[in-house]
């Protein structure tokens, strides 16, 4: 049996960003002028982000719904669409939204996306108003799966990546379960307070998940 201690599941309160598809937003506190908004899409409950500043915005996950995260981001110059992976469950609205802004998306090039797509590579930063939305290259549930850490602020968007109770899903594969583990291992470099917002279900942060990290290592999943 494990030594290590069982990663405790958040409560599904606003603490953690409890949000349901066909529910309300959840807006997180604002920071110096840049708004982080939060809600859920699609029968899988994806979750989208979409970040407001300085009246430009990018949206984290062209997942579903486009209508509901066009409403988010109208009356905003939309510089970015930043796909965390290409997973179906992410990309389905991507086609309608880039109809309807004519925004960049971009995603890492071993991810191949449906729509066309300007590569965004290891520790390229992308400037929306006064906040930067770095990307962090962490493959495993996919081979181009990428974080992104918004500064200032501290919202780490980990798409598939990270989870409260753990990595994302690898299929047993032990080469990917690998390279997931290397990847947190990045993040886990991470202040304490720094927020994980993953790509479904509820809030995390980096302090609250790190002392579990060796339980997931050792459970292979």
């Amino acid at each position: 049996m494990s030594e290590h201690p069982v990663t405790p599941r958040p409560s599904e309160t606003p603490e953690f960003g409890f949000v349901r598809a066909g529910g309300p937003i959840h807006a997180y506190a604002e920071t110096v002028g840049i708004e982080v908004m939060k809600f859920a899409v699609g029968r899988l409950d994806n979750d989208v982000y979409v970040i407001r500043s300085r009246g430009q915005a990018a949206i984290v996950d062209g997942a579903d719904e486009a209508d509901r995260i066009l409403g988010e981001v109208d009356g905003y110059e939309v510089r970015a669409i930043v796909q965390t992976h290409n997973h179906s469950d992410h990309t389905r609205a991507l086609r309608e939204l880039t109809l309807h802004l004519g925004a960049p998306v971009y995603a890492h090039p071993a991810d191949a996306m449906p729509v066309p797509t300007l590569d965004i590579l290891d520790g390229q930063a992308l400037q929306i108003g006064a906040a930067s939305l770095r990307a962090m290259h962490t493959p495993g549930h996919t081979p181009g799966s990428t974080c992104y850490l918004l500064e200032p602020g501290g919202f780490l968007f980990s798409g598939d990546t990270l989870f409260p109770g753990g990595p994302g899903n690898t299929d047993g594969d032990p080469t990917r379960f690998a390279q997931t583990m290397s990847g947190l291992d990045r993040l886990f470099e991470l202040p304490d307070d720094t927020r994980v917002c993953p790509g479904h279900g509820l809030d995390t942060t980096i302090g609250r998940e790190r002392p579990y990290v060796e339980t997931w290592r050792e459970r292979g999943w």
